[in-house]
C-alpha cells in the first residue's frame, strides 16, 4: 500500500486498492466497503500528480468536471472562497482552449483547482491540467480519482446544506450532473482540508447565471489595463491608480471592494440591472449629504464573514485565544448591525426611491433584523473608551463587553480582573523609589510586553538603571523595562484575563444558539453592506470626475470621452475623443504615426465600456452604448516562453480565437496585428482577418501601421478609417 504522508501538505493522491495478494482476493463486496472507507480520508494522501505548488494570495478553491461522451465540450464548476459562507457552481460550454474557465478562474482570484484524474487512453492527454498549467504557472492543481466527482452525492450535499432562503437554485439547477459532481467534490474536499463541518441548511448555494455577463478574456486584463499587474508602491501621499479599478475604488469595505473588482472584470449584460445602478448612483450624487453619512458609516462597519463561520461550523477546539476571537467577533457583529440600523435610518426617507436601495433599506427593516439587534443589546454593552483606543482600552472593551448579570462565573472572573488592573497603580509607585529623579518614567502596556515601564529620555545612553529594574531594552530616545513585581503582576492578570474569555466565550456560544435561527438576516446584512459601499464608490468617483450617465442601444457612440485612467493622472487636462460605430459602420480602421496614441484611444473605448456596463457613468461629454456579451481584444507584442509560442505564433492563437468565438454581441479590439512578420505577408494576414471580423457583424477598433489596408474602406461599407496625429503643445 502506498504511504501517507500528513494532512497539512495538502496533497493527496486517488485512493486505490492496496497492492499486496490479500487485496485481489477481495469480494465484491468487501472492496466496495473497503472503497468506502477509503473515500473517508481520500484527501489525507499525496501524490506527484499535484502539478504546482500555489504561490497566488487568492482564498477560493475551485472543482472542475469536464463532460465526456455526449457531454463534450461541456464543463461544471464549483467555487467557494473559503472566508465566506457562500458556494456557486454553474455548468457551461466552453471552447477547446478553456477561455471561460480561464477568465473565471481569474475572476475569483483562485490559489487552488481541484480537477478529476483522466485515465490515458488512445493517445488522449490531460488536455484540461496541461491547459490550466500553461495559463496559470502559480496556480496549484490537485487531481483525485474520477468516482469522487458524484453528481448523485452533489444533489444530496446542496439540498442538505442550503439555506433555503438565501440560497438561489432550483430542480433545473440540480440536474446539472457536471455541476452538481464538481459540487461534490468541493464540499468534501473543503471540508477534509479545513477541517470544518458545515451545520445542516447553513450555507448560501447558488446557481451562477453567466449567461447574463459579459466575459472578457484574462489575457485582456493586464493589455487593457483593468488590474494593477504590479505588486502596490507603498503609499506615498496620495495613492497611486495606475489601473481602471485603482481609478474607480473607493470602497471602505473588504466585501465592497470585493464585489467591485468582480463586476468589473465580468460586467453584466442585464440591462434592466444596469440601469438600476445607474439609477442609484444618481440618486446618491443628488444628495451630498446622504453620500457622506454614508462614508462615515460604512467606515465603521466590519466584515461579517468570520462571525457567519462562527454560526455555520462546528468546531471542537476551545482555548484561550479561540474564546477571545469569538467575543471580539460578537463585538463586531454587534457594532456593524448598529452601524446598518443608522444606514437604514438615511436611507430610509421619501428621496430615495431606486429599486436597489429600497430593496436593501427593506431587508434591513426585516424584523428579524430588529430582533438579532435586541437579544445582542440585552448581553452586550459597548463601555465608552475615553482618550485613546490604545492596547489597554481594547483590552477592557473586550473583558468588559458583556453586560453584568448575564454570568455569575463571568461576573466573578471579572471582578478579579478589575481588581488586578486597579492594583497596577499601585505596583507601579516603586518608580518614585528607585527613579524619583525621572519624571519621564511612566507605566505603559503593550499586547507583547503587557504592563511595563517606559523611559523616554533625548540622552539614553547617559542613563543607568538600578539593577532591581529586569528585561532593559534601550531603544534610539526611550528604554522599556520591567521588575519583579510588575512580572508577578503580569501573570495574575493574565490568568484572570483567561478565566474571564472562557466565561466569555459560554456566553458568547449561547448567543450563537439563539441566534442562529435567524441566519439569512446575517447573508442580508452582508449583501446590503457590500451593494451600498459598491454604490457609494461610483457614486464617488462620477462625482469627482464630472462622469454622465450612458445610454443603451445598437451603437456604439462616445463625444468628447476621456481616458479614466489618465483623466485621473492628470486632472482634467487630457485630449478629448469621440467614436461612433452603427451596425452598418461598425468597423473602425485606426491609423496615423508612433505616438500618436492609438494604442491609448483602443484602451479607452473599451475602458469606457466596461465601466458602462458595470453601472459606472463614464467620463465624457454622451455616450450610447451596445449591451455586449463578449469582449476580446489582441493588444500587446510578446512571446510566452511557458507556452513555447513565439510573438507571431501568440499572434495568430488570439486571433483565431477570436475569429471562432465573436458574434454580433462582441466587441474585438486590435492593436498593430501580424507586426511579428514581413510587411508583404502581415497586410496579407490583417486583411483576410478583418473580413472575417467584417461578416461576425462585432463591433471592432482595429489599429495598425499598414496603410494598404486602407483599401477595405472602399470596398466594404462598414468599414471607416480614423487617422490620428500627434498634437504638439
Amino acid at each position: 500500500m502506498t504511504s501517507k504522508r500528513p494532512i497539512r501538505q495538502r496533497r493527496f493522491s486517488p485512493p486505490c486498492l492496496p497492492l499486496n495478494s490479500e487485496s485481489s482476493e477481495m469480494s465484491v463486496e468487501d472492496r466496495s466497503n473497503y472503497l468506502d472507507s477509503r473515500e473517508k480520508s481520500m484527501l489525507r494522501n499525496t501524490s506527484s500528480n499535484t502539478m504546482n505548488t500555489s504561490t497566488r494570495n487568492g482564498s477560493t478553491i475551485i472543482a472542475v468536471m469536464e463532460g465526456r461522451g455526449n457531454l463534450d465540450g461541456r464543463l461544471g464548476l464549483a467555487q467557494q472562497d473559503v472566508r465566506y459562507p457562500e458556494i456557486e457552481f454553474c455548468e457551461f460550454v466552453d471552447s477547446r482552449e478553456y477561455s471561460r474557465l480561464k477568465t473565471m478562474i481569474q475572476v475569483a482570484d483562485a490559489y487552488e483547482v481541484v480537477i478529476p484524474q483522466v485515465i490515458e487512453e488512445k493517445g488522449s492527454t490531460k488536455l484540461l491540467g496541461e491547459a490550466l498549467t500553461a495559463a496559470f504557472p502559480d496556480l496549484k492543481i490537485t487531481v483525485i480519482h474520477m468516482r469522487h466527482f458524484n453528481s448523485r452525492r452533489g444533489v444530496e450535499m446542496a439540498q442538505l446544506l442550503a439555506n433555503k432562503e438565501v440560497s438561489s437554485f432550483d430542480e433545473s439547477s440540480l440536474e446539472k450532473s457536471l455541476a452538481m459532481a464538481a459540487f461534490s467534490t468541493l464540499t468534501k474536499y473543503v471540508q477534509e482540508t479545513r477541517v470544518v463541518h458545515f451545520l445542516k441548511e447553513s450555507l448560501r448555494i447558488r446557481d451562477i447565471p453567466i449567461e447574463n455577463t459579459c466575459m472578457i478574456d484574462f489575457a485582456s486584463w493586464d493589455s487593457l489595463e483593468l488590474l494593477d499587474s504590479q505588486q502596490p508602491a507603498r503609499r506615498t501621499g496620495r495613492k497611486e491608480r495606475r489601473s481602471l479599478l485603482s481609478v474607480i475604488n473607493h470602497t471602505l469595505t473588504v466585501n465592497g471592494a470585493r464585489l467591485l473588482r468582480s463586476n468589473l472584470l465580468q460586467p453584466s449584460a442585464d440591462v434592466q440591472l444596469i440601469e438600476d445602478r445607474l439609477d442609484a448612483v444618481e440618486q446618491l450624487r443628488s444628495m451630498p449629504q446622504v453620500l457622506e453619512k454614508l462614508r462615515l458609516l460604512l467606515s465603521r462597519a466590519h466584515e461579517l464573514d468570520t462571525i457567519m463561520a462562527m454560526c455555520i461550523q462546528s468546531s471542537s477546539s476551545w482555548t484561550v485565544q479561540s474564546s477571545e476571537a469569538n467575543v471580539n467577533q460578537i463585538i463586531k457583529l454587534f457594532q456593524t448591525l448598529q452601524v446598518l440600523d443608522a444606514i437604514r435610518d438615511v436611507l430610509d426617507i421619501k428621496e430615495v426611491t431606486c429599486v436597489i436601495l429600497r430593496a436593501k433599506v427593506k431587508y434591513l427593516s426585516d424584523p428579524r433584523f430588529i430582533k438579532m439587534l435586541n437579544i445582542l443589546e440585552t448581553r452586550i454593552e459597548l463601555k465608552k473608551i475615553s482618550g485613546k483606543k490604545n492596547s489597554l482600552a481594547i483590552r477592557n472593551l473586550t473583558c468588559l463587553a458583556v453586560r453584568e448579570g448575564v454570568s455569575v462565573n463571568l461576573d466573578v472572573a471579572r471582578k478579579a480582573y478589575t481588581e488586578l488592573i486597579a492594583k497596577v497603580d499601585e505596583v507601579s509607585e516603586e518608580l518614585k523609589i528607585y527613579l524619583p529623579d525621572q519624571p519621564t518614567a511612566r507605566i505603559s502596556y503593550s499586547n507583547v510586553r503587557r504592563f511595563h515601564y517606559t523611559l523616554v529620555n533625548k540622552d539614553i545612553s547617559s542613563i543607568i538603571l538600578p539593577p532591581y529594574f529586569t528585561d532593559v531594552i534601550r531603544h534610539r530616545s526611550s528604554i522599556t523595562f520591567s521588575s519583579r513585581a510588575l512580572t508577578i503582576m503580569n501573570d495574575r492578570i493574565t490568568c484572570a484575563v483567561s478565566e474571564v474569555m472562557l466565561a466569555s466565550d459560554v456566553v458568547v456560544f449561547d448567543l450563537i444558539e439563539i441566534i442562529r435561527p435567524l441566519l439569512p438576516v446575517l447573508y442580508y446584512a452582508m449583501d446590503a453592506l457590500s451593494t451600498i459601499d459598491f454604490l457609494y464608490s461610483i457614486a464617488t468617483y462620477a462625482n469627482l470626475r464630472n462622469a454622465v450617465r450612458p445610454r443603451f442601444g445598437d451603437c456604439f457612440a462616445v463625444s468628447q470621452g476621456r481616458h479614466p485612467t489618465l483623466d485621473w493622472a492628470k486632472q482634467g487636462n487630457i485630449v478629448t475623443n469621440d467614436a461612433c460605430l452603427t451596425r452598418e459602420c461598425r468597423f473602425a480602421l485606426i491609423t496615423g504615426p508612433n505616438m500618436a496614441g492609438k494604442s491609448t484611444y483602443l484602451k479607452q473605448m473599451a475602458q469606457l465600456c466596461i465601466l458602462g456596463l458595470s453601472g459606472c457613468p463614464i467620463p465624457a461629454a454622451s455616450a450610447v452604448l451596445p449591451v455586449l456579451k463578449r469582449i476580446f481584444s489582441r493588444i500587446g507584442h510578446n512571446d510566452s516562453i511557458h507556452r513555447n509560442k513565439s510573438a507571431f505564433a501568440m499572434e495568430m492563437s488570439d486571433a483565431a480565437s477570436i475569429m471562432h468565438n465573436a458574434d454580433e454581441s462582441s466587441l474585438v479590439i486590435l492593436d498593430e496585428l501580424a507586426r511579428s512578420t514581413s510587411t508583404e505577408e502581415g497586410i496579407a494576414i490583417s486583411y483576410a482577418i478583418s473580413e472575417k471580423i467584417i461578416a461576425l457583424k462585432c463591433f471592432t477598433f482595429f489599429a495598425t501601421h499598414f496603410l494598404d489596408l486602407a483599401v477595405l474602406e472602399h470596398r466594404y461599407t462598414e468599414v471607416e478609417k480614423y487617422r490620428l496625429q500627434i498634437i504638439y503643445p
